[in-house]
């Protein structure tokens, strides 16, 4: 029987879901729940996002219509409740989602901060269903590949690397929530997180963070970088951020370099490894995009009833940690200790 998806939030993420989710067999968007009535009549031609096109007019015939959150999670006919609701609202509705009796995948990052990441991990540990993360850079096939290359040490340690996420300001949002700092956390917690996550995934947690940043007015964060404190002779970065003009196109891309190979992503996702001995070679990856792949590993740890181990809460709830001690070294203009 295919499993009944709720979505909750029906912005830019959320149609991103629903996209994904209506490619995918065993599973079936069974509800959909938005306070904006255009959105919930399926006139979907105003959300846009960095990514994914236009937005557009969608036949939601066959679906539930909710406008209160409340009545889709009391829905008994729903199997798991997928949360793309804006950053600030996600835990009050996880843990409401949770408590209903649902399974519950929740769109990054986890929280707001990290007190807040706190409670919903402890929730998640004793609720009888599972929460699953949406860090859809996990599962992303090009940073997939590069982090068991990592990890494998075929080509030696890591000497360096850089890893980069640049866009134009996020001015799509529902009541522009995403330039909201007391909501999005801006660039720092929206968009670099991506990054920051990765690094974690990757190499573990750093013993300091060194961060400064810039911002369209003074105070501001809507770029960030950050020197992670790894090994004597590494250097670790990343950076994120959403300053740029309207026209400039968004774009990942990394640069690692090991002790026998550098391997490079560009905007364009091409994945190349150029050994030093040998010509350059591109790398091939698995079929699919992170919220395809993120989407289909959740629906098959519920269908084998067993907790992923590729992003668990904790874990989710660390990369927000993180990010916070790079915020703070960003505004004291020193070096933080990270000690979670």
């Amino acid at each position: 029987m295919a499993l009944r998806i709720g979505i909750a939030g029906l912005g830019f993420m959320g149609k991103m879901h629903f996209d994904t989710w209506s490619k995918m067999n065993g599973v079936k968007v069974a509800a959909m729940c938005d306070i904006d009535e255009k959105k919930r009549s399926g006139d979907w031609s105003g959300i846009v996002g960095n990514i994914g096109g236009a937005g557009r007019k969608v036949n939601l015939s066959g679906i539930k219509i909710y406008q209160d959150t409340r009545d889709l999670f009391a829905d008994p006919d729903l199997d798991v409740i997928d949360i793309t609701l804006p950053t600030y609202l996600h835990v009050e509705h996880a843990l409401m989602a949770l408590q209903s009796g649902k399974h519950v995948i929740c769109e990054k990052p986890i929280a707001i901060n990290s007190k807040e990441a706190g409670k919903l991990v402890a929730a998640a540990g004793k609720a009888s269903r599972m929460l699953f993360i949406a860090q859809c850079i996990r599962f992303w096939p090009h940073y997939a590949v590069t982090r068991d290359i990592i990890r494998g040490r075929k080509y030696g340690r890591v000497i360096s690397a850089c890893f980069r996420r640049f866009s134009h300001n996020p001015t799509w949002s529902w009541q522009d929530w995403q330039n909201d700092p007391k909501k999005s956390g801006l660039a720092a917690l929206d968009l670099h997180i991506h990054d920051a996550d990765f690094v974690l995934n990757c190499f573990g947690k750093p013993r300091t963070v060194t961060s400064s940043y810039a911002g369209f007015k003074k105070g501001r964060m809507d770029h960030i970088h950050s020197s992670y404190g790894y090994s004597a002779g590494q250097m670790i970065t990343a950076e994120g951020g959403w300053e740029f003009a309207p026209q400039y196109p968004f774009g990942m891309s990394f640069v690692v370099v090991m002790e026998r190979a550098t391997l490079s992503l560009t905007p364009d996702l091409s994945l190349k490894l150029f050994p030093k001995k040998g010509g350059m070679k591109a790398v091939s990856v698995p079929a699919g995009d992170g919220y395809s792949l993120e989407l289909a590993h959740f629906v098959d740890c519920i269908k084998r009833n067993k907790r992923s181990t590729l992003v668990t809460p904790a874990s989710a709830a660390d990369s927000v940690r993180l990010v916070e001690a790079e915020v703070q070294s960003a505004r004291s203009g020193k070096p933080v200790r990270v000690s979670f």
